[in-house]
């Protein structure tokens, strides 16, 4: 009798034991699953809002070619490009196989950008103003 006495008290605290136990593994795994949730979310939204970002500076871009100018005697070619966004800009200035330099623009003001040029025995040259965000301005250039 005395075991069977023995063997009831066991079973009395096993089931108390198993349930904390339990308890604690189901409180561990919800605060590992919360903790993933939280850094996710936090993740996701920063680079949303980067996003936002990202596009409303490249909505708010505007620039346009003004004029060119080329002088036959220095074979220099001179473009004006007006920024007339509302944040400053930096365009690179390519025409066929010639790539210039990025410069900056400021808001609201207006850049000459000039280099050598020999346009050969071409009549026309096609002149593309890009900006780090890939905003284009294209401009048929006719040689005098």
């Amino acid at each position: 009798m005395k075991e069977r006495e023995r063997l009831k008290e066991r079973r009395a605290i096993s089931p108390v034991i198993s349930v904390v136990i339990l308890s604690a593994v189901v409180m561990a795994v919800g605060g590992a699953i919360w903790a993933f949730s939280q850094g996710a979310m936090t993740i996701t939204a920063e680079d949303y809002a980067e996003a936002v970002v990202n596009t409303t500076e490249t909505i708010c871009e505007r620039f346009i070619i003004e004029k060119v100018i080329h002088d036959p005697e220095t074979n220099i070619l001179s473009i004006w490009v007006f920024n007339y966004g509302y944040i400053d800009i930096a365009v690179n200035v390519t025409y066929p196989d010639n790539p210039v330099s990025w410069r900056e623009v400021s808001s609201k003001h207006l850049e000459e950008i000039s280099f050598d040029f020999d346009p050969g025995d071409e009549t026309e040259v096609g002149i593309k103003v890009e900006s780090r965000r890939d905003n284009n301005v294209y401009y048929r250039f006719v040689v005098p």
